[in-house]
This record gives structure tokens, sequence and C-alpha cells, in this order.
């Protein structure tokens, strides 16, 4: 919860869904419209990604996805950023927050920190999302895994657990 010298959290807008769905499009449209329109007053995007530590873009890299408490600390990191970022504002401020946010843990943590943002579910075909994520170049995320991929996931978090 906001403190009184602390941002407001009544103005952000969370852009979320699966990877590959146009999150980052939408939200860079809307900052587009904005810009254009007097609507823009002090209206940042911020894009979750940048808050994905290296490890855990190259284990996604490898098919090996955070464990619970990961996902919790990466959540808290993130709402952190969006707080600084916020807190820069010299005016009062909004922010159009883009990330997949696929977990229910990582959705509940967002939404405790700010319970007033607004929620805007992107989604798309499997194919759409598919053919997105195949186009995508320098994005660590290059899709879901197959089930294949899930079983070998799977036994390389075992091995690793063991170590």
């Amino acid at each position: 919860m906001a403190a009184n010298n602390d941002p407001p959290t009544n103005n952000i807008v969370v852009i979320f869904g699966r990877p590959g769905s146009g999150k980052s499009t939408v939200a860079e449209a809307a900052m587009k419209l904005m810009a254009a329109s007097s609507c823009n007053s002090g209206t940042t995007a911020l894009d979750l990604d940048v808050c994905v530590p290296q490890w855990m873009k190259d284990n996604f890299a490898k098919g090996i996805y955070p464990t619970l408490q990961q996902r919790k600390e990466f959540a808290s990191t993130a709402c952190d950023y969006v707080d600084c970022e916020l807190a820069k504002a010299t005016r009062p401020t909004a922010a159009i927050v883009s990330f997949s946010f696929v977990n229910i843990d990582l959705r509940d943590t967002f939404r405790q920190r700010f319970p007033a943002a607004k929620w805007v579910l992107i989604d798309v075909t499997d194919q759409i999302a598919n053919e997105r994520l195949a186009a995508r170049e320098g994005h660590f995320y290059k899709g879901a895994p197959t089930r294949k991929s899930k079983e070998d996931t799977k036994e390389r978090n075992r091995a690793a657990a063991e170590k």
C-alpha cells in the first residue's frame, strides 16, 4: 500500500497475457495514442521484462522455469521497479505495465501491491502466439516447452535440486 509520499497506485493499467499475445505492441500503441492526444499527462510505459534477471533468462532458454520462491522474489522486485519509476515523476503520473503474469502468484503479488490497478488481458490463438514468438529476435522467451521438453525440464529441475 502506498504511503503518503509514495506515488498513487490507482493510475496503473496492467496489460497481461501469454507470451506472443502482443502485450508490448498494445502498450506501445496506447502510448502513441496518448502522446497524440491531451491524455498523456506523465504516463510511462513499463515493460517488466527489464526486471527478469539474466540467470532466469538463461534458464528460460534451457526450458527451466523458476520456482515459486524465485517467482515471489521476482514479483517483489518488479513491484519495487514500478514504485521506483513512478516515484521519479515530477508530476502526477500513470503507468502502462506490460508483462505476461502467466502465473497466478505473480498476479496476486502485483494485485496486493497495486490494488487499484486496472487489468487488461490480451489473448490470441495458439497459432498467432507461436508465429509471433518464432518471429522474435533478441528476446529471451521463445515459447512454451513441448511435452518432451516439459519432461526434460522436470528431470533437470530434480537434478539441480539434488546438487
